[in-house]
């Protein structure tokens, strides 16, 4: 994975735009599941302010790198995670790897150049 950005000359419009159609496609693919998705972190600025149409003096947002999701814990829950998986996979997404290389669960790509999608769940808790 990039190493995020220290300043916003090192965030791309071009991928921000790839990173919001990456969320419009997914939309498409996990439409009736999308009550249970909630779009986090970076990408959510630009989905509800247009940063072209922003006061003079005010600086618009640097952008993402990626898409984050929140998952709904009842998703999680039923374990229809592995419904997303199979969804994900038919989409010609992939899973991501970890810096060890190993296949990460919660983060998939697409795309050259690639665009992660991090699903953010809680953590399962032990009794």
């Amino acid at each position: 994975m990039p190493e995020k950005p220290t300043t916003a000359a090192g965030y791309s419009p071009d991928q921000v735009a790839r990173v919001k159609a990456t969320c419009l496609y997914l939309a498409t693919k996990l439409g009736d599941l999308m009550p249970e998705l909630v779009v986090v972190g970076g990408l959510v600025p630009s989905l509800l302010i247009d940063q072209k149409k922003l006061a003079e003096n005010v600086t618009p947002h640097v952008g993402t790198l990626d898409l984050d999701l929140g998952l709904a814990f009842a998703l999680v829950g039923e374990q229809r995670y592995q419904e997303v998986a199979q969804r994900l996979r038919n989409a010609r997404f992939s899973p991501d790897t970890n810096d060890e290389g190993k296949p990460t669960r919660q983060r998939w790509r697409i795309s050259d150049p690639a665009v992660t999608v991090d699903f953010l769940i809680e953590p399962e808790q032990k009794c």
